[in-house]
């Protein structure tokens, strides 16, 4: 899906300490490839959850992607990412600052 432009909003819980972690990012921040993975999850419409709880000390991700009008949210535990979309999670996280209080 050429040309789409879409907005990521990415938080990260869990892990030994528990602080939550936030990002975001317009597709015209991202490398290319992660644009087009964005714009696809944008499409395919679907929620994702864990399909069992998270290990305990391990991350959780949440992703929401918006645009076009459309909006798409994905929940992984950190070993259930899917391996196309482990590069995007990968930049927003390092991004990514302590979520504020509350």
């Amino acid at each position: 899906m050429p040309n789409t432009s879409v907005h990521v909003e990415f938080r990260r819980g869990g892990g030994l300490v528990g602080l939550v972690m936030v990002a975001s990012a317009d597709s015209a921040d991202l490398p290319p490839d992660q644009a087009a993975v964005a714009a696809s999850l944008l499409e395919t419409q679907g929620s994702e959850s864990p399909t069992s709880p998270a290990a305990p000390d391990r991350f959780t991700y949440e992703l929401t992607v918006t645009g076009a009008g459309k909006s798409s949210q994905y929940r992984w535990a950190e070993t259930q990412v899917p391996e196309a979309v482990r590069p995007l999670v990968a930049t927003l996280d390092a991004k990514a600052v302590p979520a504020p209080p509350g």
